[in-house]
């Protein structure tokens, strides 16, 4: 299906959006006056796309299944984990050197949520970590359903919504860590990908309407950002409002309008899950080596956009190439041995 190959171009996108965010944090510690301020941050808002494309890609493949197949939950686990762990290990040699992260203090690891990405509260040591725990918590919800009869896939999902979204509004203040997470507002971005895989000809129908929320949601995010700055993001119910609509609109503008993209959308995209996990190591080795070089320059705010950006994407390349399409290659061999495919 061509949509799928464009909702691969999106995550190298939504990478892309990610790395900014990350860059301005960079640039802010190590380089003085922010290049474009607090602005930046619209870039985080790449998490909530992610979000929207799992959604979509994995009810693309499933909608239709009587049951899980054998290596549902086998092949999730393996594209998660191993090279998630591999740059845990990178990440704790960089922080035995270094001695800090870019944005937190090492003390506040957690080796609970590190080391199996079960919901703690706190951060793994990999800080991008928090994500996949939600898109396993997805995963999970979506296989089981998959026992299902396939009439009562779609209302139990919506369902799940409703109370989600019901949730929202009362807040999750004083619950466990488990209990924030199956009702967690990001559940429903996943739902929203869901929903339009589900209503793909009604998104094609009406594509004027994805494109006025994506730009509807660029606003939104905007004055969120230039307001609230990076606080506003302790709020995940705030956080998940103001990013949805620019979220679920970039995803329903390109499915619904096609527009013919580069070969090189297409390779970000193959790159997206290695550079997004390796992205914040990169940006924090570099920053601090490139910080004397290039404060004594002039426009050093560009020319660190133009370094950092650059060396995470070439790194997350080689990465890609290098570490994680052996290590999906060698999983998929031993999952083929265990189920008998």
């Amino acid at each position: 299906m061509k949509s799928i190959v464009e909702l691969q171009a999106l995550r190298g996108l939504a990478v892309l959006m990610v790395i900014i965010g990350h860059v301005h944090q960079a640039q802010e510690r190590f380089m003085g006056p922010a290049l474009i301020g607090d602005l930046a941050y619209i870039g985080f808002a790449g998490v909530d796309v992610f979000f929207v494309i799992s959604g979509f890609i994995i009810h693309h493949l499933y909608r239709q299944a009587e049951k899980p197949d054998a290596g549902y939950f086998l092949k999730r686990l393996n594209r998660i984990y191993p090279i998630y762990w591999l740059y845990t290990l990178a990440a704790l040699g960089g922080y035995a050197v270094m001695g800090d992260a870019l944005s937190r203090d090492a003390a506040t690891f957690d080796w609970v949520n590190t080391l199996t990405l079960l919901p703690t509260g706190a951060y793994p040591v990999l800080a991008v970590g928090w994500t996949l725990t939600h898109e396993l918590y997805f995963y999970l919800i979506y296989g089981l359903l998959l026992f299902l009869p396939s009439r009562l896939r779609l209302p139990v999902l919506g369902v799940w919504g409703l109370v989600t979204l019901i949730f929202v509004f009362l807040g999750q203040s004083g619950w466990p860590e488990w209990g924030k997470l199956l009702l967690s507002p990001f559940n429903l971005l996943f739902l929203a990908g869901v929903a339009l895989a589900e209503g793909f000809k009604w998104a094609e129908k009406f594509k004027w309407i994805g494109l006025a929320l994506l730009i509807s949601g660029l606003g939104l995010a905007g004055w969120f950002t230039q307001i609230d700055g990076l606080q506003g993001f302790a709020q995940v119910s705030l956080r998940v409002g103001m990013f949805a609509p620019l979220a679920v609109g970039v995803v329903w503008a390109l499915l619904a309008f096609k527009p013919k993209l580069p070969d090189i959308a297409i390779k970000l995209g193959d790159w997206s899950y290695s550079t997004y996990l390796s992205h914040l190591l990169v940006i924090g080795v570099l920053a601090r080596l490139a910080a004397p070089v290039l404060t004594a320059l002039p426009l050093t705010g560009v020319l660190a956009y133009l370094v950092l950006i650059s060396a995470a994407l070439v790194y997350g390349a080689l990465s890609f190439y290098l570490i994680e399409k052996p290590l999906l290659k060698l999983g998929r061999g031993v999952i083929g041995k265990l189920t008998g495919r």
